[in-house]
């Protein structure tokens, strides 16, 4: 299980927290990061645009769930997609090379920095940057 950030992670609030500890952190961050208090500075308005849209869904139960499926599922993806490469990388040792030849007219399409089954070093990386910048938006100062 590859931990991802989430709306949870935004308020600070655990995942099975119940509304009204969320409508308190809620509070409590916009606050402490209104632009107001702020000096109208672009990071305030930034952290508060990211506090709200988290609120927004985690407010809603339907919203909720859907985030907390969303959450599951994108938890569960690496280990799933760790078995597809393994099959893929297979069947490409096992096809023939005109089929290879047929494939690499196309070579055009892939990035050039990135090899052609590299779907998951992108996810990862994308993984990590939104890591990168939700520590940077919540660092202590």
């Amino acid at each position: 299980m590859v931990p991802i950030h989430t709306h949870y992670d935004n308020l600070k609030v655990a995942r099975n927290a119940p509304p009204e500890v969320i409508r308190a952190a809620y509070k409590t961050l916009s606050q402490k990061y209104h632009p107001d208090r702020n000096g109208n500075s672009p990071e305030a308005i930034r952290v508060i645009q990211i506090i709200n849209s988290a609120y927004a869904v985690l407010s809603d139960p339907e919203k909720r769930r859907e985030h907390d499926e969303w959450i599951a599922h994108a938890e569960d993806q690496p280990r799933h997609h760790a078995e597809n490469m393994e099959t893929l990388l297979t069947r490409e040792r096992k096809r023939s090379p005109r089929r290879r030849h047929r494939k690499s007219l196309f070579a055009f399409l892939r990035p050039r920095h990135e090899p052609s089954l590299n779907l998951h070093r992108l996810l990862d990386k994308a993984r990590m940057t939104l890591d990168v910048f939700s520590r940077k938006l919540f660092r202590k100062t």
